[in-house]
């Protein structure tokens, strides 16, 4: 794509504080000529709280866009087809972006996971690496991921907080909205409404916590008014869950029981956060010998593991703070549920990380880090809550830990009283069959609800 010259790969810098530049110079991320992509498939509200955060802090913002036939179309320019969806969808998004949005003399910096094994992903860097080689273009950096690692590009707790803070409350804000858009009595008015209201959350939000709390509250008085043509309290409820994987595949099921007056709710981004934090916890406590969640996010032992002259102080260091990170986490979804909730319009139950992490575990080793645990706590402590009246494992025909948690899923469901169903998908899309399954769920599911 350069006349046959090989260029110099721009690279983020070795403490993950800069970005080099192909040219070898040194560029700040709030340089007008750096603009950070995101590319990984959030809710709306989750992505316009992103960026107000990233511009707050003088960052430039564009988002990759939600996964559809046509975005996986770009990624067939790169990808073989062998590779899991997620990493497909975000190659098809970094791709499209390229080459419909990047601007001549950009610095562009994409946001991708990085992380360790043994999901497919741990093999991403050599993937981006691979394609970076293959595009030969100028500073691109396709590998970019705030984590605790790196410490959240190098600019601390207060941006972990700010990234925990929009998932938190996106994931609030999209649970009311998938309500609204199914039981509002004058939809297009409703939502209309509800979109000028969520704007002075999120203004509330950039001023800081106690004007969040402040601006959510408020939020939840006036669309607490909106007209329903029906109470939630009587309505069918689906739950679709599968990890971070059924991010990028739940828009044609959630749109169907939407048409069907089911209220239709995708798994809580944060629930991934918390996974993806607990990463450091579970790698060190299995390197001390424990194998058991209650022992291994115990933070009281993590804590004098920090002052034991005879552990690696970066580890365990790092391990307690991604524990208090959860802790933290945990503490933000129980204080904003608890405001949100009187819009009327809330109706999940808040599930702590841990009870999901200790219940899967009965069921298959979380210490392998992978996310087939903390689907089977999803679909256990989901069946306890009574919230739902149907279950839905979404997951990507070619993810392994979503194969293996089907697998686990399918013993577990001969004995419940509730619709249950996986299915697996290929892309954003159903099938005819898979539709037929839907559409019995949806027969079930009113059944149960008085």
């Amino acid at each position: 794509m350069n006349n046959g010259e090989v260029v110099k790969q721009a690279r983020l810098s070795e403490d993950y504080s800069y970005i080099i530049a192909s040219d070898g110079n040194r560029v700040e991320f709030d340089d007008p000529k750096v603009v950070h992509v995101w590319l990984l498939p959030t809710g709306l509200y989750t992505i316009r709280l992103l960026e107000g955060f990233f511009e707050k802090r003088g960052w430039n913002f564009r988002c990759g866009g939600q996964t559809n036939a046509g975005l996986l179309q770009y990624a067939r320019r790169l990808c073989s087809g062998r590779e899991c969806l997620p990493a497909t969808a975000m190659a098809g998004a970094t791709y499209k972006d390229i080459l419909d949005n990047r601007g001549e003399n950009e610095i562009s910096l994409y946001y991708n996971m990085d992380q360790d094994g043994p999901c497919q992903n741990g093999a991403w860097p050599i993937v981006w690496g691979t394609f970076a080689r293959r595009l030969n273009l100028k500073n691109v950096v396709f590998l970019a991921w705030p984590a605790l690692k790196n410490n959240y590009l190098r600019k601390g707790e207060r941006f972990a907080a700010e990234f925990a803070i929009s998932t938190v409350v996106g994931d609030l804000l999209d649970e009311a909205w998938g309500t609204l858009s199914c039981l509002a009595r004058d939809r297009d008015l409703a939502l209309k409404t509800f979109d000028l209201e969520v704007d002075r959350v999120l203004e509330g939000a950039l001023r800081g916590v106690p004007a969040l709390a402040s601006a959510l509250k408020k939020w939840a008085e006036n669309t607490a008014r909106i007209p329903l043509k029906a109470r939630v309290e009587e309505t069918p409820k689906i739950l679709l869950f599968g990890g971070l994987n059924a991010r990028f595949i739940h828009e044609p099921i959630t749109e169907f029981f939407t048409e069907q007056g089911i209220i239709a709710k995708v798994v809580d981004l944060t629930e991934g956060i918390c996974w993806l934090e607990s990463e450091h916890v579970v790698r060190y406590g299995f390197k001390r010998g424990l194998a058991e969640p209650s022992g291994q996010f115990n933070i009281t032992s993590l804590l004098l593991s920090v002052f034991n002259p005879k552990n690696n102080l970066k580890e365990a260091s790092m391990a307690l703070r991604a524990r208090l990170h959860i802790a933290g986490i945990v503490s933000l979804m129980k204080r904003y549920r608890k405001i949100a909730k009187k819009s009327g319009l809330i109706y999940d139950v808040h599930v702590p990380f841990l009870d999901l992490l200790r219940e899967g575990s009965k069921y298959v080793s979380h210490n392998g880090f992978c996310e087939t645990p903390i689907t089977a706590g999803r679909f256990i402590c989901s069946l306890r809550s009574g919230v739902f009246d149907g279950l839905i494992n979404v997951s990507s025909f070619n993810c392994q830990p979503a194969m293996n948690s089907q697998a686990i899923l399918r013993r577990l469901a001969n004995n419940i009283r509730i619709p249950f169903v996986s299915i697996d998908c290929e892309g954003p899309w159903i099938s005819a069959n898979q539709r037929k399954l839907l559409e019995t769920i949806a027969v079930q599911a009113r059944r149960l609800r008085p």
